[in-house]
């Protein structure tokens, strides 16, 4: 029922035995976003106290992920430029049977209504896509993804310091907040904005992580066009031995093999990129699609507000400097970072990378601190950019698994030393390429299953979105174990270790059961979670149903057009467990319709994973 817009029915469903529980929860829920019913929005981050929510709206359909420098964790060759690329990603990795209008959605993008786009339709009158992008060189663009943290935030709005010629337009970025600071700062990445000169339109990067309004830059000593159109990515912050590390990823050279000319994106009327290789022309189309190596990377300020900083990488996570080989392009990125124990001075870091330079598949990491590591921060800080504060650990579990798993990564870590992720398999595994969550610790790697949590079924798809320190983990989990297609999901928490005893003794629940009974609570059904703070509040995203469903059920109808929200979720002290019933009748969806975001976020390998 994913990535396109559907109809609910209005069957008469019988209700009796299904009452509302007052004041009966262990969460509140509370919309957060002020979206058009045409638009859809997801909660994104939350701060460390629970005070600040992140939200991102979107009109239309993502082709690629803004925030993830690996396309689809998968896609080192960057081939994936057509409808016929986002069909063959479909087929080989997920395995659907509507793989044809999977790719058309993700390229051509959905009308107004909700109904997917094609070949022949106005792409004026399409929303979102991934085609959009790559024609705004002669039709301009408008943006996708707003990002809201209180007010709207728009870092490279107003203009960036080397542009393009011509006249600028605020409302073209792609922002995605990725993570809010504990003193509300917004952290992330945007794209540049267009600038229209005339015969054509141009933006001086695809992507740049920043803080509040600061660009984050590439390695000062990046050469060649990096400086100019290399990439960077902001995943979140922590305070450690003096300074502020923000960490991601940042280019540290041009892709592998420029020259092919798959690489150039259709219709684009390129023959490859080559003639971007060296030098950087905006009057140059190949400029605008030209990828390169990612490496782990971080930025080392000392105080706030932040200064515009140039990346390090964190450690030589690519044997003997090799970033590509035949078609294939080397990338790595630390997603998340903890502090072990009471331990302040040396921050742990988690990621991935495709450190195996024989076949660069991408495989979860960590990076542990060196013994002196504020001696190491101090030489980085006076540009000794050849310390290596931390060094590379692969997780333990996946060697050798290149032909079990497709890739995995590590997305999350905390104080206590658990690390989560994801693996996802090569093969069908119970009628989906299903991803798994794992759980590290103490140089142990657990893949979760029913002997953790009855949600956890055999080739069940979930996300590892983020860990608080309680080790409690929140994300979305496959709620049907349907084959072929595209399955239900909702979002859920999971509590590592001890279960809290505010869980009633059991570890995993979907959070629908834990806000079932609170005011207000039955007109959302969560669809998933993003981030998770101290407190246990979650920032989510909710299908909405105004006035209500037609019961708590789980699987209740909604007689007005349905939506998908952004969504706050509240923890409530003394709050009770009602778990919501399921209703037996079948129910046809064909009466409201959802937002574009919803049907994104709830389908396997879900576009909006939570970077912290």
């Amino acid at each position: 029922m994913q990535f396109n817009k559907f109809k609910l029915s209005a069957v008469a469903l019988a209700i009796a035995g299904f009452p509302l529980v007052a004041n009966a929860a262990l969460y509140s829920v509370a919309r957060v976003d002020n979206a058009s019913a045409s638009q859809s929005a997801a909660a994104t981050a939350i701060s460390p106290d629970g005070s600040e929510v992140a939200v991102e709206v979107l009109s239309g359909p993502v082709g690629l992920n803004y925030s993830q420098e690996l396309p689809y964790m998968v896609d080192v060759e960057h081939f994936i430029n057509s409808q016929d690329d986002l069909y063959r990603y479909c087929r080989d990795y997920l395995g659907y049977n509507t793989c044809d209008t999977w790719a058309d959605e993700r390229w051509y993008g959905i009308q107004a209504s909700g109904t997917v786009c094609k070949s022949d339709d106005a792409e004026q009158s399409c929303l979102g896509g991934l085609k959009k992008e790559i024609d705004a060189w002669s039709q301009g663009f408008a943006s996708n993804s707003e990002a809201i943290l209180g007010s709207a935030v728009n870092p490279f709005g107003a203009g960036v310091a080397s542009p393009p010629a011509g006249t600028v337009n605020a409302d073209s970025t792609n922002v995605v907040i990725n993570s809010i600071t504990a003193n509300g700062s917004p952290v992330g990445a945007s794209s540049s904005p267009y600038y229209d000169a005339g015969s054509y339109n141009a933006r001086a990067f695809a992507r740049r992580g920043f803080i509040n309004d600061v660009e984050l830059l590439p390695p000062a000593s990046a050469t060649g066009v990096i400086p100019n159109i290399g990439q960077t990515n902001a995943h979140g912050v922590i305070e450690a031995a003096g300074v502020t590390i923000t960490y991601g990823s940042a280019s540290v050279a041009n892709m592998a093999d420029v020259g092919d000319e798959a690489k150039a994106p259709e219709d684009s009327g390129l023959p490859n990129l080559a003639s971007c290789q060296s030098s950087v022309d905006y009057s140059n189309r190949a400029c605008q699609y030209f990828q390169f190596a990612n490496q782990a990377s971080v930025w080392l300020t000392t105080d706030e507000p932040f200064v515009d900083v140039n990346a390090t990488t964190v450690v030589s996570s690519f044997p003997s400097g090799n970033t590509g080989h035949d078609d294939d392009t080397a990338q790595a990125s630390v997603l998340g970072a903890a502090l072990l124990g009471d331990d302040t001075n040396k921050p742990y870091l988690v990621g991935y990378s495709t450190y195996d330079d024989n076949r660069f598949y991408a495989r979860a990491v960590k990076f542990a601190p060196v013994a002196d590591f504020a001696t190491c921060i101090s030489a980085l800080q006076s540009d000794a950019k050849e310390a290596k504060c931390w060094t590379l650990q692969p997780i333990e579990g996946f060697e050798d698994q290149r032909e079990r798993f497709s890739y995995s990564m590590a997305t999350d870590t905390n104080s206590t030393g658990a690390i989560v992720g994801i693996a996802k398999y090569r093969n069908s595994n119970s009628g989906s390429f299903s991803e798994t969550i794992f759980v590290n610790e103490n140089g142990t790697t657990t893949l979760l299953g029913t002997g953790q949590s009855e949600l956890f079924f055999s080739g069940y798809n979930a996300t590892a979105a983020a860990l608080n320190t309680s080790s409690e983990l929140v994300g979305k989990v496959d709620i049907e174990s349907s084959r072929d297609r595209e399955r239900r999901q909702r979002g859920y928490i999971y509590a590592h270790g001890t279960a809290n005893a505010d869980f009633d003794g059991k570890h995993g629940w979907l959070l629908d059961d834990l806000t079932n009974g609170s005011g207000g609570a039955n007109q959302f059904r969560i669809a998933e979670a993003f981030d998770i703070a101290d407190n246990g509040d979650i920032a989510a995203s909710a299908f909405f149903c105004d006035g209500g469903y037609s019961s708590t059920a789980q699987n209740a109808r909604c007689d007005v057009e349905e939506e998908l929200v952004a969504v706050k979720l509240t923890r409530l002290p003394g709050g009770e467990i009602t778990p919501r019933p399921v209703e037996e009748n079948v129910i046809t969806r064909s009466g409201g319709g959802i937002g574009m975001l919803g049907l994104i976020l709830i389908g396997l390998g879900g576009f909006f994973r939570k970077r912290k």
